[in-house]
């Protein structure tokens, strides 16, 4: 466990710039383009989810299936690299006007590994969400960030808490976030106000602003974070208005699939 008084997703000043699977205003989610263009801006983190493809390799996908946003269908894990490689146009349902043009068919973007992405952005610093449910994929994971030496770049997360607790038992020094079922129990005990007896095991909420009609985003749960050391990031934010409201709250994070919009927003407030 990161025990350490210092928690580097604190964002004293203004909320870290967390661009969701890249810079999504004119390239496709999760494509090298989409990295390079975020990479380019004055983001603080790269979003990105990784899953497992059927020979074990670790991709920059979301969805487990190919369906919604390439030109293939079926499940991802039932591919190979090679064969999403050869097969899978990224760029297919990529469009910026409804579907009446799709600028990027056809110009050969590939599916990412991690391992590229690793090795073409040395310099980045990567959210990592674990999607598979594969119990390989967490030592996996810790074996690439091993490889690469990005202990200190690197906050990994999943949807699924037994994935996050394999991944911290493998590299108890790596900072996580919360899975779904640390955040429900964090704010329940903030409602009922225990949370002075938790001791958590990770360094960050990562919360929508409201869950099943019910705000979660508040400032007395940002405060009872900050009080514990634990930062509080905010997903996924694409309208100006809530940009600058939880500018305002002082939350420590936003992922957005426009990173210039929020640039935008912290420039004209003189934060950036």
């Amino acid at each position: 466990m990161v025990t350490s008084d210092f928690n580097p997703f604190l964002s004293p000043s203004r909320p870290f710039v967390m661009a969701h699977r890249g810079d999504q205003t004119v390239s496709p989610e999760n494509s090298l383009l989409a990295l390079k263009n975020a990479s380019l801006l004055e983001i603080d983190f790269i979003e990105t989810d990784i899953r497992l493809t059927k020979d074990q390799e670790l991709i920059l996908f979301h969805d487990d299936t190919l369906d919604r946003t390439t030109n293939a269908s079926g499940r991802l894990i039932d591919f190979t690299l090679d064969q999403l490689e050869k097969k899978v146009d990224l760029g297919y349902r990529f469009t910026l006007d409804k579907g009446k043009t799709f600028p990027c068919r056809g110009k050969d973007w590939r599916v990412v590994t991690l391992r590229q992405a690793f090795k073409i952005f040395p310099d980045v610093r990567f959210n990592l969400d674990i999607k598979n449910s594969e119990p390989e994929a967490p030592r996996l994971l810790a074996e690439l960030i091993t490889e690469f030496g990005r202990e200190s770049s690197i906050l990994v997360g999943s949807f699924h808490h037994d994935q996050i607790v394999k991944f911290r038992k493998l590299l108890p020094n790596v900072p996580t976030a919360a899975s779904p079922k640390e955040v429900k129990n964090f704010i329940l005990r903030h409602k009922i106000r225990i949370n002075r007896l938790i001791s958590p095991k990770y360094l960050a909420l990562q919360i929508p602003v409201q869950y099943n009609g019910n705000r979660i985003v508040t400032p007395s749960l940002i405060k009872d974070a900050h009080t514990r050391n634990i930062a509080v990031h905010v997903w996924t934010i694409n309208d100006r208005l809530t940009m600058e409201w939880l500018i305002g709250l002082g939350v420590d994070g936003i992922f957005t699939d426009d990173p210039w919009l929020l640039l935008e927003a912290l420039q004209e407030k003189n934060l950036i």
